[in-house]
Parts: structure tokens; C-alpha cells; sequence
């Protein structure tokens, strides 16, 4: 399907992808374009890659595809080295988690030779860095595609036909509802975590167990990474983040009403609608 594929990002999403295409498409070269020696170091021992590099000009010369695995924030200078040196018509795409923002930001540019599709595969971990690389990571994992009326048919097919390659499970939606429905079940639980790791005290901590290290899981990701994403995200998170204070309200409320029942009937609620998520 592709030639040479390069992938902008060594860490869990990128070392993850870089290793899942070295087993995919074995007539393809693979290229790691990183930072981070220690990451291009590992990506050539554990040969994840053909090449490793720190130049982006240098690893996404001629490549037909690319893979934005980096913060949301860093996407547009990475675009505007890649589009030097790609092959003509070339497919970029990324795996970031938010996309309004950055598709209005590709749109409001002229490309000479790249066509970028959204994309975002809903795996991952609090986990970072090469260390964390999981070869198996996107297996049969939920991916989501993205495209708006810029979006060119040939590269969104050519884009579809590479996740399938992983996974049967692809959902495609607008970047409006991929931000909204993205926001609701991904980042409105971060931004939860990191505030209850605020209202916890120290002695507290001390007697934590599985629940609360379960519930507070992901606020150990890096704020490199997060910061950014609740920035491009604002408006949807703040409509978010008042449904839930109204939430919260309620609960509060069932809680100094002194009624048991109705305190029981909200959380059987809750409980009725988390069976229904599966898996």
C-alpha cells in the first residue's frame, strides 16, 4: 500500500504504530522521526524501524505516508517541514485527540504536496515514552476517522484501508462530533482525575487503594500532552464541565436531603448506564 512511512513521534502512540508497520507492510520502509536519542536508539535495536533520525526533512523525504503521533500543538510545523519533502500526494494523517482545531488550521493553507486526513485511535495509556511501546497497541482497537468538505476522497479511502489493516472497528463522524463525544468520555475524565488528585489530602493518599488508583489512573499522564488538548478543546470541555458541576449539584443535594432512597435510586441509576458500556 505504501512505500516509505514515516512516523513523526517515538513514544507510545508512534513507537507503538512504528512497530505495528514493520510487521504490516514488510515492503515498506519504516522511518522513526524523534527528539529523543534514547528513543531513535531503541526503535533501531528493537527494529521497529528501517531508519532512525531527528531531522523531519530528512525522515519524510519522499515518504507517501505520515503519521502525526505528537502533541496536538506541535502538528502545524511538523506539516509545513513535511509538505517540502513528501511525495506528491502524499498522506498525512495523525493520531491526536482533538480535531476541529486542526482541521481548520490545514484548511486555512494551501498544500503543494500533502492531503491530510484526522484520525484518532482510541488506545493508549497513562503510560509514556519508548518505553512503554506496545507492538500489539492498536490491535482491534476502536479508531476513529475524521473529514470535513476539504477532505480529499482518494487519501480519506487510502487512509480507511490502512486502520483496517489493524482493526475492523472504524467509526467515522465529523470533527465537530469527534471533539464533542471525544470530550465527554475522554477528556472530561482527565480533567475529574487530576482534580480529585487535587482534593485528595497527603494522609489520604496514604491508605489509597485499588478504586481510587483505578479512578485517578490517567492523571499521571503527561500535562505535555494534556495541556494542549483541553486548550483546543475549550468550548466543548466548558459546556462538559458544566453538565457535570450539575451533576455534582445533584448529588449533593440527594446528600443533605437525608432520603436513602432517592440517594439509591441516583446511583442505580448510574450503575444501569455503565453496564452499558462493553468490554
Amino acid at each position: 500500500m505504501f512505500k516509505k512511512i514515516a512516523i513523526v513521534g517515538l513514544g507510545l502512540m508512534g513507537g507503538s504504530l512504528a512497530a505495528a508497520c514493520r510487521e504490516k507492510f514488510p515492503s515498506a520502509r519504516i522511518v522513526g522521526i524523534s527528539r529523543s536519542s534514547e528513543a531513535l536508539a531503541l526503535a533501531k535495536k528493537k527494529k521497529w524501524v528501517h531508519e532512525a533520525t531527528r531531522e523531519v526533512l530528512f525522515g519524510a523525504h519522499g515518504a507517501d505516508l505520515v503519521v502525526l503521533c505528537t502533541p496536538v500543538d506541535t502538528f502545524l510545523p511538523y506539516l509545513k517541514a513535511i509538505d517540502k519533502v513528501c511525495a506528491k500526494g502524499a498522506l498525512v494523517m495523525d493520531v491526536g485527540s482533538v480535531k476541529t482545531s486542526v482541521l481548520k488550521e490545514v484548511n486555512s493553507r494551501c498544500w503543494k504536496n500533502l492531503s491530510f486526513v484526522g484520525c484518532h485511535p482510541m488506545v493508549g495509556s497513562h503510560k509514556r515514552g519508548v518505553q512503554a511501546v506496545n507492538p500489539a497497541l492498536y490491535k482491534g482497537g476502536l479508531v476513529l476517522l475524521t473529514r470535513d468538505r476539504k477532505t480529499c476522497p482518494r487519501v480519506y479511502k487510502q487512509a480507511k484501508n490502512f486502520w483496517k489493516c489493524f482493526t475492523p472497528s472504524i467509526l467515522e463522524m465529523s470533527p465537530e462530533m469527534h471533539d464533542k463525544l471525544v470530550g465527554e468520555v475522554s477528556h472530561l475524565p482527565h480533567a475529574i482525575a487530576a482534580c480529585l488528585m487535587h482534593t485528595i489530602s497527603m494522609p489520604a493518599l496514604k491508605v489509597a487503594s485499588t478504586g481510587f488508583r483505578d479512578t485517578t489512573r490517567i492523571a499521571a499522564a503527561s500535562s505535555s500532552i494534556w495541556q494542549p488538548i483541553f486548550t483546543s478543546n475549550r468550548k466543548v470541555m466548558l459546556n462538559i464541565l458544566c453538565r457535570f458541576e450539575r451533576e455534582l449539584r445533584i448529588f449533593k443535594k440527594l446528600l443533605q436531603g437525608q432520603d436513602p432512597k432517592k440517594l439509591a435510586r441516583f446511583l442505580d441509576a448510574a450503575q444501569k448506564k455503565r453496564r452499558n458500556i462493553t468490554g
